[in-house]
């Protein structure tokens, strides 16, 4: 049953990985295949994911990153949380999951740079097992706040990609229908407009265990994080008209999105004992 520690240290000791590779297993209580390079599988899903989500033969191709998102949309916690990849286009943000075992996009939602309100940057962490887990330095994210429009498109990936409703349509064909006298009564009411939403990311480790013979000169967590916001700020502030003399409000703020105290709160004590649990049992 400690198969996994055991194929670590072996690792380590024919000089595959680093020691880093102890601190992945404490958190993820598994080690990685030195054999395969994460980084040519990341590059490759993010070719996969332009060619099939970006339909605009029109909209130019600007950028790509591969993060952790939670399960669930529109949340910025939904355990468990997993990898997927972001798009970026001078029209539009791609919020795309990925199927990593069969290389293939199991659904995407695309919006459009006019709707983008805000973006937030700063510590996010998610889990705090484990030192490297609750390190408030290398846990950073961001979330994208926007205003949901009929410009925004949500697909999924069967055999063929098919188009999902759009939110409007849903809302309004989600309500309660209204017959005969009634119908005739009653004055239509205006739907609500939807409420605002949000896409969270959550940047993967920079540092990696595997050694490759020479050390890539990466940015870190935080680092990546404002690059990513600083280009996707740049493209909105093109669709956004401001009248000649007016000092331009930056849309990019810095604060805890979820922090360590927060955290540890939400950390119960079953889920500790469990962990605690799976390493002496692994280990």
């Amino acid at each position: 049953m400690n198969d996994y520690f055991s194929q670590a240290a072996i690792d380590f000791l024919l000089g595959n990985v680093t020691s880093l590779v102890f601190e992945d297993f404490e958190s993820n209580l598994m080690s990685g295949d030195p054999a395969v390079s994460m980084q040519k599988l990341r590059q490759q899903a993010i070719d996969v994911s332009q060619k099939i989500v970006i339909a605009d033969e029109h909209e130019e191709f600007v950028g790509g990153w591969t993060l952790l998102t939670p399960h669930s949309a529109n949340t910025i916690k939904s355990v468990p949380f997993e990898e997927a990849v972001l798009l970026l286009t001078d029209s539009a943000l791609y919020a795309t999951r990925f199927d990593w075992n069969i290389e293939k996009v199991t659904s995407f939602e695309r919006v459009d740079l006019r709707h983008i309100l805000s973006l937030k940057y700063g510590t996010y962490i998610t889990s705090t097992l484990s030192a490297s887990q609750a390190d408030e330095k290398r846990n950073v994210g961001f979330v994208v706040t926007y205003k949901a429009g009929t410009d925004d498109i949500t697909r999924v990936n069967t055999r063929s990609m098919s188009t999902v409703q759009s939110r409007d349509e849903a809302d309004l064909l989600g309500g309660t229908s209204v017959t005969g006298l009634a119908s005739v009564v009653r004055r239509p009411v205006a739907p609500a407009p939807p409420p605002n939403r949000v896409l969270a990311w959550k940047a993967l480790p920079s540092r990696s265990a595997v050694s490759e013979g020479h050390e890539d000169i990466r940015l870190s967590e935080i680092e990546s994080v404002k690059a990513m916001c600083s280009e996707i700020e740049r493209l909105v502030f093109l669709w956004q008209a401001v009248e000649p003399g007016t000092e331009r409000k930056s849309i990019i703020e810095s604060g805890d999105i979820i922090g360590l105290s927060e955290a540890r709160k939400s950390t119960g004590l079953l889920e500790q004992l469990g962990h605690s649990l799976k390493k002496m049992v692994w280990a």
